[in-house]
């Protein structure tokens, strides 16, 4: 049997990537697969047996008020990963990557696999540089270095395989030296269970509402959001469900102030915002595989998304729209459409519930499963299944 050694020198508490670690090793299934988790600390109320937490809570939490332990914290995770390593086992590596652990998981005769949750550092610098440049400011000092770019590259060169949950970051790692067949085509999901209240709704009639979740920062597009609202001057409210920085609130001081714009700030219970609204807004410039958008359809929620915004779940048009998100006439245009026709809503809300059920965690779990079962068994990674493709 062969061992699944997921490695995340990050902690489990609630929400973010932890989320998407606990569902996806949560639904891995195969005869010829074990689990193994290891991750600094956390406060996560439920368990599973294949948990291996570095720190107990209450170190977890007392370390929390030292700056700078994560670096040493994770240096301990992989320390423990990879006394537990055996010839033949999967070392699943989530980021931030360790290029010295990957180099000693492969030399005990690991096979390594690192999950991408966004492009390539590089798309990534293409992408923010002009979504700075569009408000007149550059990228934050500091952020993607070339020693740090080329860092990037080699942890990416010295794996065996990387996932790829969408065809940017398939394209990104392509563009950065990494072969096709060393590319596995995955996607990211949503649960039924959690989103319980929000799925299979009647909404009323009313002046629509549309939603935005995630954080309010340049990255998401929030601001050119925010722009394409008032230009479309439609009755109806914009929900922003997310923390929101200090560059949106700069330039975005009139439109947030708007009475038809309200924040709801950092939303544990997401569920309620989908619930409350009739359509997702999401303008992202760069993404791995939005959760968000999985969980918007999932709740019957038509979509205004960018390209990277869609994941691959929205298709075709017949989920929503998909829009540049620097077109801020399209993206009015588009608000207008879905805020006046309420039979377009239903027929694209209709469309998105349905493409849902195939990216359920359990069913993202099942294809990864079936993925890392070919990789252990020395067998040729298969193309994605079609619910994976847009």
């Amino acid at each position: 049997m062969k061992t699944v050694q997921t490695i995340f020198c990050n902690n489990m508490a609630y929400g973010g990537v932890a989320y998407t670690v606990w569902e996806l090793l949560e639904n891995l299934r195969g005869q010829n697969l074990r689990r193994q988790l290891w991750y600094i600390g956390g406060d996560r109320e439920v368990h599973r047996n294949y948990h291996r937490p570095a720190f107990n809570n209450f170190l977890w939490r007392a370390s929390l008020k030292i700056p700078g332990t994560q670096a040493w914290q994770g240096w301990i995770v992989t320390q423990l990963a990879i006394r537990d390593i055996q010839a033949g086992d999967i070392a699943y590596v989530w980021p931030p990557y360790n290029l010295d652990f990957i180099r000693r998981a492969k030399n005990r005769g690991a096979i390594v696999v690192a999950e991408r949750i966004n492009c390539m550092g590089q798309t990534c610098k293409a992408a923010l540089a002009q979504a700075y440049a569009h408000i007149d400011r550059s990228l934050p000092a500091g952020s993607f270095t070339q020693d740090w770019l080329a860092n990037e590259i080699d942890q990416m060169r010295q794996c065996d395989y990387v996932t790829a949950p969408n065809d940017f970051v398939k394209r990104s790692l392509m563009e950065a030296g990494i072969e096709h067949d060393r590319i596995l085509e995955t996607s990211y999901g949503w649960s039924p269970e959690r989103l319980s209240k929000s799925v299979n709704l009647i909404r009323p009639e009313r002046a629509p509402v549309f939603a935005f979740v995630g954080s309010g920062i340049v990255r998401k597009g929030l601001n050119l959001l925010l722009k394409a609202w008032a230009l479309a001057g439609i009755e109806g409210k914009l929900l922003i469900a997310g923390r929101l920085d200090h560059d949106i609130r700069s330039i975005c001081a009139r439109e947030l102030a708007r009475p038809d714009v309200q924040e709801l700030g950092f939303v544990r219970d997401v569920a309620s915002a989908y619930r409350d609204a009739d359509v997702f807004v999401f303008p992202s410039h760069e993404e791995g595989g939005p959760q968000v958008t999985y969980e918007a359809a999932g709740c019957g929620l038509p979509s205004i998304v960018s390209p990277m915004g869609a994941g691959r779940i929205v298709r075709d048009g017949r989920e929503g729209c998909v829009i540049d998100p620097f077109d801020i006439e399209a993206w009015a245009r588009a608000i207008r459409s879905l805020a006046h026709d309420r039979g377009l809503r239903q027929r694209l809300a209709e469309n998105a519930s349905m493409r849902a059920q195939d990216f359920t965690w359990q069913r993202v779990g099942g294809r990864l499963s079936e993925i890392f079962d070919r990789v252990a068994n020395g067998e040729k990674p298969i193309a994605a299944p079609s619910a994976f493709r847009n």
